[in-house]
């Protein structure tokens, strides 16, 4: 597993991920905790979204997803092919942390958090 660190481990929401592209390849996805070396301030923005975002290890990416779970982009807004899609979706721990600490001081400069 290429997400996996010393200071995170694999964790389990109670939710199992879904990709309307590729059902078959979302059992592959595994779900992981924040790693515990980020900043105070990306720390505090995953606490805000808690319960609701989840990360998974998925097709060589982070995946970050609402309560949906939804891996991949999908659906056409139809009621019977409503639109989803993931959070974000990274290619490193970094880029994760940055995007959490810029969601921070969204949060921060609208009285959010």
């Amino acid at each position: 597993m290429k997400f996996l660190r010393k200071d995170n481990q694999i964790t389990f929401c109670g939710e199992y991920p879904i990709d309307k592209n590729d059902p078959a390849a979302a059992k592959e996805a595994i779900e992981l905790t924040l790693p515990e070396g980020f900043s105070k301030k990306a720390k505090e923005c995953w606490d805000y979204f808690d319960g609701a975002a989840f990360i998974f290890e998925y097709k060589g990416r982070l995946v970050i997803t609402d309560e949906a779970v939804e891996l991949t982009e999908a659906g056409d807004g139809s009621r019977t092919n409503p639109w989803g899609a993931p959070r974000w979706i990274v290619d490193s721990w970094e880029e994760l942390e940055q995007i959490l600490e810029e969601t921070y001081d969204e949060l921060k400069e609208e009285e959010i958090i």
